[in-house]
């Protein structure tokens, strides 16, 4: 990106050349804002906008582009101020509002530029009338920015040459860099998009191309395209490229990609319809646009993004082929299909403020799984959905300071901060779990009627749940007396974390059920006493039934407790079915101890998800300090038993949490590292004699076998070894053993084996691959000189890099201790950019991705000390109350330990 300097120099020229009120020239008038602080940041509702005409001609040499936009407006009350959304623009005119019923004009008085607002205020002479149509016209000129966000641009290698590409990305808030417009999502207008390009080039917007225009003058060629739906501003999207095109059926489907990819693109050009035909069967509603363009993006981590008809994807997700490793093909499929989903699920129904959008992520992430189970049912999906979306949500939720799904969005950093794993994650699981509750098909039904029912209109989480209780309602079903889907979905994304199911025997085969808010927080920082509607799933030793996952008990929120009855001689008895429901489960001592015995004996009695479930349970209650933590350990002894993937990667997380924090105390981390040991020998066994067969296996082999090697297995270290010495000599690595290999590779630390490993990182174009390079150079022990070889960090060029790339990296550094140090010694080294950066600098976003990958890594007091003076030297408010509170989970884990690592010493040794 340009310099700041050279920024304020190319908007100063601008400002002069076009003698326009610009970025520089209207700074001063942000003192005119007299609204809240909640207020000042949303559009008043004062008018709204019926339709726009957009013409933009980037000037790539220029690094700017410059645009006109014809805006159709309806007055909703008298005004004599018409507000916008802008950015980073210079507006060079406003023309006068023209009434579309009389053509009178009325005068424009003034248009100001309120910077903290982001908005642009034009001022009339005289009021419009409510209900009347008014055309205006607004010449502006941008950056054609570099930063992944707005209209950018990059340039990619393509060969001996360099190329670049030109496209928006506009979600949430990006519009605004763009072109001055109402951006809110609430305000879903058509389009009609023309762009301008070399002759070399071509371009696509959301619609398909109308005509062709040659300009003769400037030698340029205008792309006007049909009008688009009414959508709203996030989902406005154009690009241009000298990228080929692969399509089928016409051009209703097509990818986009780079020349010398294009051909690659077979595999996935195969799957694509049958996606999109899965998505129409689900919803019962056809593909409502003519065309859908898939882009092949070339740069590693590309954000997705879901542009009505112009969807942009990493290019490696198109170019996979029938030979890719099942890992990559499975994200593939997932990550085109997510966007495809949101085509219904935000795009035709959109919801009307970012407060709500877990709505449509949610439901996407829980269909993506739902329909890929439906598509590869060989994957084994709905095993992959609570390993990687309902454990990781908990894991989540379940401190004091998480917040509820609908909470308060208002600020533009509040919008960037409410994309997080509560809201794709927890939501997605809280939508299966309303699925099990009403079942698959009034699932299904009540879902395509609110899409149907809100097509091409903004909906919010009230209109799907009244949507939910209708069709209910008409069918005489009745959940329980005096319970509404709206009141129960209310207790849910209304509130924060998530609650302790306390399961105790009265004997005579009775049980108290009870409920209290779970929390992992270290001392507990709340004491609220906040209650849900909770349906509970149970089965006993004798009735063995995990096929019914629709609740038969309720607790209501007003309930101290509520009485389940079975036969006195029915067994041991468990709660939660296929871990159906978003909450845990604690059992009075005989329970867990029944439990274990059936774990022991015949585990294959208890369904694997379940399995899975007990084993996290039993770890998060023994970090809350309510069961023993010789619960725990006892429990991981029947792994011995078990050969599903699942419940091994559950225990695998658990224990890595353990020994990321129990590093503080080097003796007991040397004797936890061996107990772990003896379950990686365990486990080696298995996967190398292929006794864990079911096909998630093949999902889930790399990370297990990888943990068995950094565990210190003999076998797996010294096949490993054999693999890379095979590697370095021309021969190709078995992609289960990739990781361990080059993690073996690291080790030896000799110029040529680094040497070939730097290039694999350098050409290859898998995604999975450059993380399991990433993951093993945290193998070496100079892994700081390494990523400096590598050019993987530099936050001094932080905007140019990707920063969701980035958090790969960091994310996969800190696997680790070793990695731990390095990434924790080169934040360190950042300290002074740190605390002189100025406070809109990339650098701070870029440290606080890496703090936050840190965060449950570190250990030492002097890893906790390096982490608190970064925090205090961060000067930006919002940043660094992120900062603070990822710091309270640090001292959380760094309280826990020292709680608890007697107690998990005493477990240990007496296992």
């Amino acid at each position: 990106m340009m310099s700041k300097v050279l920024f304020l120099t190319f908007v100063y020229s601008l400002t002069t050349f076009y003698s326009s009120k610009g970025l520089l020239a209207l700074a001063g008038d942000t003192n005119n804002v007299n609204d809240g602080p909640s207020e000042a940041y949303r559009l008043p509702d004062t008018t709204e906008p019926v339709s726009y005409e957009l013409r933009i001609t980037p000037t790539i040499r220029e690094n700017s582009f410059r645009g006109q936009v014809d805006i159709v407006v309806r007055a909703k009350q008298y005004t004599t101020e018409v507000i916008l959304n802008s950015k980073d623009l210079i507006v060079s005119s406003v023309s006068w509002f023209q009434d579309l019923k009389t053509n009178r004009t009325t005068a424009i008085k003034d248009y100001v530029y309120e910077e903290r607002n982001e908005r642009l205020v034009v001022k009339l002479e005289k009021s419009i009338l409510p209900s009347r149509l008014y055309k205006f016209t607004i010449i502006f000129s941008g950056i054609l920015r570099e930063d992944y966000t707005g209209f950018h641009k990059y340039f990619y290698d393509s060969g001996n040459h360099s190329r670049w590409i030109a496209l928006t990305q506009f979600k949430p808030i990006y519009a605004r860099r763009v072109f001055p417009c109402y951006d809110e999502p609430k305000f879903k207008t058509p389009y009609t998009i023309s762009i301008s390009r070399q002759r070399q080039h071509s371009a696509l917007s959301n619609m398909p191309l109308k005509r062709i225009e040659f300009d003769q003058q400037s030698d340029l060629v205008w792309d006007h395209f049909e009008t688009t739906k009414p959508i709203p501003t996030y989902l406005v999207a154009f690009m241009v490229s000298d990228f080929d095109k692969n399509a089928i059926n016409g051009d209703s489907i097509a990818m986009h990609t780079r020349k010398e990819y294009i051909e690659y693109t077979s595999y996935m050009m195969g799957k694509a319809p049958n996606l999109l035909k899965c998505v129409e069967e689900f919803t019962q509603i056809p593909y409502m646009l003519p065309k859908l363009d898939l882009v092949g993006i070339p740069l590693l981590n590309a954000y997705s993004m879901e542009n009505w008809g112009l969807n942009s994807y990493e290019e490696f997700y198109i170019t996979l082929s029938d030979d890719s490793q099942t890992e990559d093909k499975i994200e593939g499929t997932m990550t085109i299909l997510h966007e495809i989903l949101h085509q219904w699920f935000g795009n035709m129904v959109t919801t009307p403020w970012w407060d709500n959008e877990w709505l449509n992520e949610g439901m996407c992430n829980y269909l993506n799984y739902y329909i890929t189970s439906l598509i590869e049912p060989e994957w084994d999906m709905k095993e992959s959905f609570v390993e990687n979306v309902h454990q990781y949500a908990l894991s989540w939720d379940e401190y004091d300071d998480t917040h509820s799904l609908t909470s308060e969005v208002s600020t533009p950093d509040d919008i960037m901060n409410a994309f997080d794993t509560i809201s794709s994650d927890k939501s997605a699981a809280l939508f299966r779990m309303l699925e099990c509750v009403v079942g698959e098909y009034y699932f299904r039904i009540s879902v395509n009627k609110y899409l149907d029912d809100y097509a091409y209109m903004v909906a919010g989480p009230i209109d799907l749940w009244n949507t939910f209780d209708y069709v209910l309602y008409d069918a005489d079903y009745i959940i329980e007396d005096g319970i509404t889907i709206n009141k129960y979905m209310d207790s849910w994304t209304k509130q924060p974390g998530y609650p302790l199911i306390t399961v105790t025997s009265t004997g005579e085969g009775g049980y108290k059920v009870s409920q209290k808010r779970f929390s992992l927080s270290y001392p507990l920082q709340t004491t609220d006493n906040v209650k849900w509607f909770v349906g509970l799933t149970y089965t006993t030793q004798t009735a063995m039934d995990y096929e019914e996952v629709t609740p038969s008990v309720w607790l209501k929120p007003t309930d101290e407790h509520t009485i389940i009855t079975v036969p006195e001689d029915s067994g041991w008895i468990m709660f939660n079915i296929q871990s159906s429901g978003f909450y845990r489960v604690n059992y009075d001592e005989k329970n867990w101890k029944l439990l274990l015995i059936q774990l022991i004996t015949k585990p294959d009695r208890i369904h694997p998800l379940n399995r899975a479930q007990i084993i996290d349970d039993a770890f998060h209650l023994s970090r809350a300090a309510l069961v023993p933590y010789n619960y725990y350990t006892s429990l991981l002894e029947y792994l011995l038993m078990e050969d599903h993937v699942t419940p091994w990667n559950t225990a695998v997380t658990g224990l890595s949490s353990i020994m990321n924090a129990i590093r503080r105390y080097p003796t007991e981390y040397s004797m936890f590292k061996e107990y772990a040991k003896g379950l990686a020998d365990i486990l080696y066994d298995k996967l190398s004699e292929n006794q864990i067969h079911n096909n998630a296996t093949k999902i889930g082999w790399n990370k297990l076998l990888s943990w068995t090697c950094n565990m210190g297995n003999s076998r797996c270290a010294k096949s490993a070894s054999t693999h890379f010495e095979g590697w370095m000599n021309g021969n190709e690595i078995p992609s289960e053993m990739e990781e361990a290999a080059l993690c073996v590779g690291m080790k030896k630390a000799n110029i040529k084996a680094l040497s070939k490993i730097h290039k694999l990182y350098k050409t290859t174009l898998s995604p999975s691959k450059k993380e399991i390079i990433v993951r093993a150079l945290a193998c070496a022990e100079n892994v700081q000189t390494l990523l400096s070889r590598l050019d993987l960090m530099r936050l001094d060029v932080a905007n140019r890099e990707s920063l969701q790339g980035f958090k790969t990296i960091c994310e996969n550094m800190v696997s680790t201790p070793t990695g731990v140090k390095a990434l924790i010694g080169f934040l360190s080294g950042k300290l002074d950019a740190i605390r002189s950066s100025p406070i809109d600098d990339g650098l701070h976003e870029y440290t606080a991705v890496a703090y936050s990958s840190l965060a449950p890594k570190v250990a030492t007091d002097d890893e906790m000390i390096i982490m608190d003076k970064i925090r205090r030297s961060v000067k930006r408010a919002d940043l660094k109350a992120r900062l603070d509170e990822v710091y309270q989970k640090i001292e959380s884990n760094l309280l826990w330990m020292e709680r608890d690592h007697k107690e998990i010493m005493k477990a240990i040794i007496k296992t």
